[in-house]
């Protein structure tokens, strides 16, 4: 692939070319023709001695009429994914074209593609993220056959690749989905792998190429033949009423997003009416329910040994941007049960990388992204198991911990330090990162930053190591006080219970109670206020 701007050619050949004697070939279409490699004659194939990222060749080409073209030949070992077409908000027509290190032959595939993404598609941003849509289902790189696929960019992360570090850190510790036992094969979490991207002829630099997070990745329930919404897909987008300390009173099964949440599945193009009851269930059970009726149904609302360990990794990442937005809510099968599963996504904001980008690297308590910041997931939800520590809630926080923390298991600090190394290696020694900082150093995307690879992964693993001993002495959770729970509660769940004031009354659903009728037993909302029937 062409980049125009410095006019090399980037090839993709196997790992093991890599620091080995090895013979290139190079061929042209018709009517173009080779004419010399480094100052040699026509012959397409040159010896390399101990081939690098480093290593160029020169060489020559023109076709039959045109004049002769001086270029320079440079090798990853990296794939190589280039977009052809014009790109935006929209999905518009496109070329995808894949270059495997282990094929000489590229794959050439129609698509539709845009920008993907909320603050990477503001307006001056560069670097941005994309979404592929392929008219059929193909599988690349082993991962999962679909039609959807995404390329991010990092756009705001000086390393470039914390979401995919996070991502396969969540993937080797999280607990499978509750309804595993029926579908063995759901991951609450998306693979990917890192590829170098081009548009037509201009070099992007290092991608995240990965799987969606949708149903068919959790594998949940469709649509019945008679039209019955079965599986159930949320994504919280903003912080709003995502923590679950207010209560909601209503909810319009016409519209695709509700209080900061997005509806991903079913969408309106699947079923004319969506279902956000599950979701506004539970969101009002945490915010509403009794001490005891908390502690006897909280695990038929949320599948606890999975927010146990998204309220572990959270922590060890110090994932600041997805204490409420950022997470998706999943139900599978909503005629069988209600309960919510999760999954993460957009982990940018981790290992030490703020909100938004721009570093503090001083490590001191009082900066969120330093080490010793003293960070837990705000979720209601959380607080409340931490306040009564329900069912020993703690102390099985811990042990947890203790037990993903034990050598060879995936949070022991040689296990994390040895993930982010082998993303580090490739990205250096295939030369995507000199490529990377050229290309985007001082970028206003970075505020300016500068790219620093080496000094960046120094850091990243310095972070880490007082991370995890941080952790170690100080004990899940890492900031808990109940004075401060309390304060917060009253103040958020107080503003919550202030609407409606019409009068009538409401279940943790968010349906009116009509009819004359003494409502059957419940927790019910009234002009504000909690009440229980019993």
């Amino acid at each position: 692939m062409w980049n125009q701007e410095t006019n090399t050619f980037l090839a993709t050949l196997p790992r093991t070319c890599f620091n080995n004697n090895t013979t290139v070939s190079i061929r042209f279409d018709s009517p173009w023709s080779l004419l010399s490699m480094d100052g040699l004659s026509a012959d397409s194939t040159l010896a390399i001695t101990n081939l690098t990222s480093e290593t160029s060749v020169n060489f020559s080409f023109q076709n039959t009429t045109g004049p002769i073209i001086q270029a320079k030949l440079m090798f990853t070992f990296l794939p190589l994914v280039q977009l052809q077409g014009s790109f935006g908000y929209e999905y518009q027509p496109a070329t995808f074209i894949l270059s495997h290190p282990d094929s000489v032959c590229s794959q050439t595939l129609p698509a539709n593609i845009k920008w993907r993404g909320g603050s990477t598609n503001a307006e001056g941003k560069h670097k941005r993220n994309y979404k592929v849509k392929f008219s059929d289902d193909y599988s690349f790189f082993g991962l999962r056959s679909d039609n959807n696929w995404m390329l991010d960019a990092g756009q705001a992360d000086v390393f470039r690749l914390r979401n995919r570090i996070a991502m396969d850190l969540w993937n080797s510790m999280a607990t499978s989905p509750y309804y595993a036992v029926y579908e063995p094969k759901a991951r609450n979490g998306v693979r990917g792998i890192v590829v170098e991207l081009f548009l037509d002829n201009e070099y992007r630099g290092i991608y995240n190429f990965s799987e969606m997070m949708d149903r068919k990745q959790l594998k949940l329930k469709k649509i019945s033949n008679t039209g019955q919404i079965r599986g159930c897909l949320y994504k919280s987008v903003s912080w709003n009423k995502t923590k679950m300390f207010d209560f909601i009173n209503s909810y319009d099964n016409s519209s695709e997003t509700l209080y900061g949440f997005e509806m991903k599945y079913p969408d309106l193009s699947d079923s004319d009416t969506l279902d956000w009851m599950s979701l506004v269930a539970a969101i009002n059970f945490v915010a509403s329910s009794t001490d005891t009726e908390f502690q006897q149904q909280v695990n038929d609302y949320f599948d606890m040994p999975v927010v146990m360990d998204y309220n572990i990794f959270f922590n060890v990442v110090n994932a600041v941007d997805n204490g409420g937005k950022n997470i998706y809510w999943a139900v599978y099968d909503k005629t069988a049960s209600q309960c919510l599963t999760l999954a993460p996504w957009d982990l940018d904001a981790t290992f030490g990388q703020r909100w938004g980008g721009q570093l503090v690297r001083e490590i001191q308590e009082g900066y969120y992204n330093s080490p010793l910041f003293r960070l837990d997931l705000e979720l209601l939800l959380t607080y409340r198991m931490y306040r009564d520590n329900f069912d020993g809630y703690i102390d099985s926080l811990n042990a947890r911990y203790h037990q993903l923390r034990q050598p060879g298991q995936p949070f022991h600090t040689d296990s994390i330090l040895a993930l982010v190394t082998r993303y580090y290696t490739d990205v250096k020694n295939s030369g995507a990162a000199q490529r990377e900082t050229a290309r985007w150093s001082g970028d206003s995307d970075l505020w300016g930053d500068t790219i620093n690879f080496d000094a960046e992964y120094a850091y990243i693993c310095d972070w880490i190591r007082q991370r995890m001993d941080f952790i170690d002495r100080t004990e899940l959770p890492l900031f808990y006080n109940k004075s401060y729970f309390e304060e917060l509660a009253d103040i958020e769940v107080a503003s919550s219970f202030q609407h409606p004031r019409d009068n009538q009354m409401y279940d943790l659903h968010g349906r009116r109670v009509t009819g004359n009728t003494k409502p059957k037993p419940g927790i019910y909302v009234r002009n504000g206020r909690k009440i229980v029937i019993r």
